[in-house]
């Protein structure tokens, strides 16, 4: 039976944060949430309904992954 969820969590080396969700709902449709957090914890990005276009959940989750890297990394941090 394949998941119906995933998570990843990271801290990357500028100390901001990332959470992203993908989860199958009963319908089939994928909902999805990515989060970039600072160090502090305040939010830099809530998204609740970014669109990975075509891609399963594996894929999604990478592709979200990814951009949540690229945004956390982007900021500047103490």
């Amino acid at each position: 039976m394949t998941e119906r969820h995933m998570v990843h969590k990271e801290t990357l080396s500028n100390g901001c944060k990332i959470e992203v969700k993908a989860e199958i709902l009963r319908d089939g449709s994928l909902q999805m949430f990515i989060g970039v957090y600072r160090p502090d914890g305040s939010a830099i990005l809530e998204d609740h309904d970014p669109k990975p276009h075509l891609l399963d959940m594996e894929a999604a989750l990478d592709w979200a992954i990814e951009n949540a890297r690229g945004i956390g990394n982007g900021q500047r941090t103490l």
